[in-house]
């Protein structure tokens, strides 16, 4: 309750995605290592070199990238307990909040090989080792099995609301399918499809890697920077010839006209034997401070700016040379 109103106010608590294992629970785990023995055994043995060619070859393999670099867990689902995954060479687990229904478990455990990315926030499960109290891995051969672990997945309740972790099943890739997918920096499981055999784990250290050389991205930058105006162009007092003086619109001197062609020249010469000034578009260049480029803008434009900038100096009448 606040200090100044009665009224009761509960702060939210956000519960966490896995829990620890209780003793109950690591004691009921280590009773079924003692009921499947093959449990405490590795499933993954990094291949030799020697072993790839003739595994390749000779073999019935079935390959997928591996996530994760430390072993795969077992996902344990076992009747009285939370679902969990297990690792036994570190002897500790983590529950998850998986909704399961009423006697979904009452025909005994079933244990599958997972990997948990907990970054991604990611449970892939990858093979099942014992199904409703059966050791399958000890029976069964692993496309066999694969079988097996899809049934059990369509069995599993699709509506986890309070699973705030994705949980999806590896999809083995076969080798011929393998060239499609494959990726010489990473990872992969070697899955024979044979009964009691671990699997292997590999890394291409054969391929060549090709470094792509990065670019530090640039902007190209004109060195020059331009700015465009008008301006009211007229005669100087100057005897010199294409000397012209530019007028703002509020009649300051801002610069003398460059004339830089013979064709401009004679346009702006046959343009002021019958006028006082025109309107002008002006280039300002930065390195040429005083010298603006100059450029006579198209008719229609030229009246509309010649009763802006000239008013009074003249008609309205405009007869381009060479327009």
């Amino acid at each position: 309750m606040s200090i100044r109103t009665s009224e009761q106010r509960f702060e939210k608590t956000k519960v966490p995605r896995f829990h620890r294992l209780d003793t109950q629970h690591i004691s009921a785990i280590e009773s079924l290592y003692k009921q499947f023995p093959f449990l405490r055994d590795r499933m993954e043995i990094h291949m030799p070199f020697a072993r790839a060619k003739p595994t390749f070859t000779k073999e019935s393999v079935w390959v997928s990238p591996k996530l994760d670099r430390r072993p795969a867990g077992h996902l344990i689902f076992l009747d009285g307990f939370a679902p969990c995954i297990w690792w036994p060479e570190r002897q500790e687990g983590m529950t998850f909040r998986w909704i399961l229904p009423p006697g979904f478990l009452d025909a005994g455990p079933t244990i599958c090989l997972a990997n948990l990315l907990s970054g991604e926030s990611l449970v892939q499960i990858e093979d099942i080792l014992v199904y409703k109290n059966n050791p399958i891995w000890s029976t069964q051969i692993y496309s066999k099995r694969w079988n097996i672990l899809q049934e059990f997945w369509n069995s599993l309740p699709l509506e986890q609301p309070l699973m705030e972790c994705k949980v999806q099943l590896v999809q083995p890739i076969s080798l011929d399918q393998w060239e499609q997918h494959y990726n010489a920096q990473i990872y992969w499981i070697i899955q024979p499809d044979h009964m009691r055999q671990p699997r292997w784990y590999w890394k291409d250290t054969v391929t060549v890697h090709h470094n792509v050389e990065f670019h530090i991205p640039t902007m190209k930058r004109n060195p020059v920077i331009t700015h465009l105006l008008y301006a009211r162009c007229a005669l100087t007092d100057s005897v010199l010839p294409d000397n012209y003086s530019l007028f703002s619109q509020e009649d300051n001197l801002i610069g003398i006209a460059s004339i830089g062609s013979l064709q401009l020249s004679t346009q702006l010469r046959e343009i002021f034997s019958n006028k006082g000034s025109i309107p002008v578009e002006v280039q300002w260049n930065e390195r040429f401070g005083d010298f603006p480029e100059v450029r006579i803008p198209a008719l229609p434009h030229c009246k509309r700016l010649h009763r802006q900038f000239c008013s009074g100096g003249g008609d309205d009448t405009w007869n381009m040379p060479g327009r």
